[in-house]
């Protein structure tokens, strides 16, 4: 069928695009623009999704941003890599996106992020089904988004319960330091007569594995400073003498020992059994008297010992001994002998800038209420 038709020439108006005399149909005029670009029709946009290079997603791992791995496809992991090197890859079994991990929400930081966590944590009817194609990879590790601890409990534990010798240390001031009897301490580490301890040495706390028979039957230890021989003198030092405390002195028999107020003045705090205060505080002026509350031998006189100020420990038995913190100066020292109401130190100020003398008392290492020995007012 001719896609022309002769036509009337119509002298009114002038004549339609082609040969004289004959007009074209606007649908015929379509046609023909159709046919002619057939050939060369091009799509608006070049549609190349199969080639167009796609940035994995980050997925959020232990509080941190990981790049996405992509899953091996069937046909790598069955012929091997896609170089032919015969491997699947250098795709670790325990990267994210590997076949032994699955991808779940989590919270992080306020909002929803992915973790990956191994298969092997998850329980066995939570487990993803795998492909006979793709057998699932292997895992050792834990779980990403877990927080384990780098150090076992046990070792922290044991780091806890030992003590670095530090010069100028004796064992009742390490004893004192732990709250543990100081004669325990010598056999759980098996010293004997000197009893001589050094800088550096490792001394076990545990207060377990030592009858208490062999704690009896142990004889008095002497005061010798870390890496020194006992030189106990036994000898009254004059300045204690001479600053003795004189005239009517209130004392109580408790436990076999005779005691007496350390310090003139009133009592600032009691004894806590909580531990948040081990002995009571005494006010009082710098420089006044602080005396020894009881016959014994020094032990202990140092500011070795942080947050004590300057110490003296006095042993009054086996199982008492007395301590006297925050002391402005000493006029004893280790292995002297004093009488009750010897002068054994100058009072000083306490760590809120009060001045006060500290009293403890401790039976078999532990911290005891001092009023439990000291006479009444």
């Amino acid at each position: 069928m001719s896609l022309l038709r002769r036509v009337k020439p119509n002298t009114k108006s002038a004549p339609a695009t082609g040969a004289p005399g004959y007009r074209f149909p606007l649908a015929a005029t379509a046609c023909l623009l159709l046919a002619a670009c057939a050939s060369d029709y091009e799509a608006p946009m070049d549609d190349r999704s199969s080639s167009l290079d796609r940035q994995p997603p980050l997925i959020v791992s232990n509080g941190q941003e990981v790049p996405a791995t992509p899953r091996r496809r069937p046909e790598i992991a069955r012929s091997g890599s896609a170089n032919g090197s015969g491997t699947a890859g250098n795709t670790s079994n325990n990267s994210v996106g590997a076949s032994s991990t699955v991808v779940r929400p989590v919270t992080v930081a306020g909002g929803i992020g992915r973790a990956s966590i191994s298969r092997d944590s998850l329980p066995a009817d939570d487990q993803p089904a795998v492909s006979n194609n793709q057998p699932a990879a292997a895992s050792s590790s834990a779980p990403v988004a877990a927080n384990t601890s780098s150090v076992p409990a046990s070792a922290a534990t044991a780091s806890a319960r030992t003590h670095t010798v530090a010069r100028g240390d004796t064992l009742y001031s390490i004893a004192w330091t732990h709250n543990i009897d100081y004669r325990r301490l010598a056999l759980v580490n098996n010293l004997s007569a000197p009893y001589t301890i050094y800088p550096g040495q490792q001394l076990n706390l545990s207060e377990s594995g030592v009858s208490e028979s062999a704690i009896s039957a142990l004889p008095d230890i002497p005061a010798s400073p870390a890496g020194e021989l006992a030189t106990t003198t036994g000898q009254r030092p004059q300045a204690a003498i001479d600053a003795r405390r004189t005239g009517s002195v209130s004392t109580r028999q408790t436990e076999g020992v005779s005691w007496q107020w350390p310090a003139e003045g009133r009592m600032l705090s009691m004894f806590s059994e909580a531990g948040a205060n081990r002995g009571i505080d005494i006010a009082g002026m710098q420089g006044q008297s602080v005396y020894a509350a009881a016959d014994g031998d020094v032990v202990y006189a140092g500011s070795g010992i942080q947050g004590a100020g300057n110490l003296v420990i006095l042993r009054h038995s086996a199982r008492h001994l007395s301590a006297y913190m925050y002391n402005r100066a000493m006029v004893v020292g280790e292995g002297d002998r004093v009488r009750a109401g010897d002068k054994i130190a100058e009072m000083g100020s306490g760590p809120n800038g009060r001045d006060l003398l500290h009293f403890e008392v401790r039976v078999d290492g532990k911290p005891t209420d001092p009023i439990r020995f000291l006479p009444s007012r």
